[in-house]
């Protein structure tokens, strides 16, 4: 992955659009706190649908000639309330794939009007640099979690 700042991601934004950025980072956190679960419980499996703001969005599982068609591991639609992924993709780069396109999510939800150009940069950036931070420091994601369900 390249880091988008290499790229001069910053140099492509307003000062309201980094705002946005840090904000979405915040939503990124933001959990439904009614939600209690046991501190470093993992799950084993993909929830059938995760909220995201007011609205519940599906997970879809695509078939490999959908995703194919779609030249994409996983994408956003926003009318039909449902994240789409490949199902061959596995590990990092799914878990990367679901970062991604729950960012869009917080996007469309918190009414962050964004160029598709600067959107999709700040979506691949906070991605690939949140899935980095997780990969590269595994403690860290059950630390946050227990913060997070902290009373």
């Amino acid at each position: 992955w390249v880091d988008p700042c290499i790229l001069g991601l910053y140099k492509h934004i307003g000062i309201e659009e980094k705002k946005m950025v840090f904000h979405l980072l915040i939503k990124l956190l933001d959990i439904n706190m009614k939600q209690k679960i046991k501190p470093c419980y993992c799950e084993e499996t993909i929830p059938e649908s995760i909220k995201i703001g007011y609205r519940d969005y599906k997970l879809e599982k695509w078939k490999q000639t959908v995703a194919s068609a779609n030249e994409a591991q996983g994408q956003f639609f926003a009318k039909e309330g449902v994240i789409g992924y490949t199902a061959d993709e596995t590990g990092v780069s799914h878990a990367n794939t679901l970062i991604h396109e729950m960012l869009h999510a917080i996007i469309y939800q918190w009414n962050m009007e964004l160029d598709e150009k600067v959107e999709e940069l700040v979506v691949n950036g906070l991605a690939n640099g949140l899935t980095t931070i997780f990969v590269d420091n595994p403690k860290l994601m059950g630390y946050l979690k227990n913060k997070i369900l902290e009373e």
